[in-house]
């Protein structure tokens, strides 16, 4: 029986937050843009995440370039969540902006979650996170969980709460 080994009792919800294997802290941020309201919601539900908004100078969804005027760092985050609202079918050109302006994601858990008004996820959902996964895939990393949340859907609360769990 090894007597030195110090055991010490951590509640299961805090598993989760530990790399067990190097006995360190696992910080976890939700990146997220929302120009509504919607995917914000959302976001403020995560007990166990901190979460910051990109900012950009403008929303307009016909403006070629975005000025960002905050840009979360996610340099020493080892879980991260993108999330934002489905716009033309596609991911919101902010967060695309945002992820494709990001250097490396080897070795981060990474998950994803849109909002949309679309009674299908296949017009729009499924292809915004479609388009978010390539951009990270590009950059080394992997995704593990994708959730299309339809705002119309009488499942909608079912969903999110379903989410939050798996996350």
């Amino acid at each position: 029986m090894h007597r030195d080994k110090k055991i010490v009792y951590r509640p299961p919800f805090i598993y989760d937050k530990i790399n067990l294997e190097e006995g360190v802290s696992m910080k976890k941020l939700i990146v997220y843009y929302s120009k509504t309201g919607h995917t914000e919601s959302v976001v403020n539900r995560f007990e166990d995440f901190d979460s910051q908004a990109i900012k950009a100078q403008s929303d307009d969804p016909n403006q070629k370039t975005v000025e960002f005027i905050f840009k979360p760092s996610i340099d020493d985050i080892k879980h991260i969540v993108f999330a934002c609202p489905v716009h033309g079918f596609q991911a919101c050109r902010i967060m695309k902006a945002y992820i494709k302006q990001l250097s490396d994601f080897a070795g981060k858990t990474i998950d994803l979650f849109v909002t949309h008004h679309f009674r299908f996820a296949w017009l729009g959902g499924r292809q915004a996170l479609k388009q978010m996964r390539h951009l990270i895939e590009e950059k080394g990393g992997k995704v593990r969980y994708e959730t299309s949340i339809n705002w119309q859907s009488h499942k909608r609360e079912l969903d999110i709460q379903s989410m939050i769990e798996k996350y």
